[in-house]
């Protein structure tokens, strides 16, 4: 069974980035300009012995759309694409291409698809804006 919970951002607890994308740097950087303004949660999600964090429903959905493929397509991409992501050759594999091999497994796959689908509901519905 799944553990998923909500904790507040601090960046000595949780390290640097995995994923450089705005929509998971945007709510961060928000957080370092005004922290008691405009606070920052995020979402932990434990299961098959291992934990995953999320600091944006964006950065769930990428990740659920992978691991709800049973088969993987070929993660190869042109350079004019991980260029952006920081030119370097090694940054060439997106970060959830190198979780653990385990959690592909069948049986553990499915876990974790329903656990990421149960986590979906601690993000705030994006469509309704910001409540003021």
């Amino acid at each position: 069974m799944a553990r998923i919970w909500k904790e507040a951002f601090d960046s000595v607890k949780h390290g640097g980035l995995s994923d450089p994308l705005p929509d998971a740097v945007e709510p961060m950087r928000r957080n370092w300009t005004a922290p008691t303004l405009v606070s920052h949660d995020v979402v932990c999600v434990s299961v098959c012995s291992f934990t995953f964090r999320f600091y944006s429903r964006q950065q769930l959905q990428r990740l659920l759309i992978y691991y709800e493929q049973k088969i993987v397509p070929s993660s190869r991409q042109p350079e004019s694409v991980w260029s952006l992501r920081g030119g370097d050759h090694t940054e060439a594999e997106r970060w959830f291409e190198r979780l653990p091999l385990f959690l592909r497994e069948e049986p553990k796959r499915l876990k974790v698809v329903k656990a990421f689908r149960d986590a979906l509901c601690m993000f705030p519905d994006q469509s309704k804006g910001w409540l003021l």
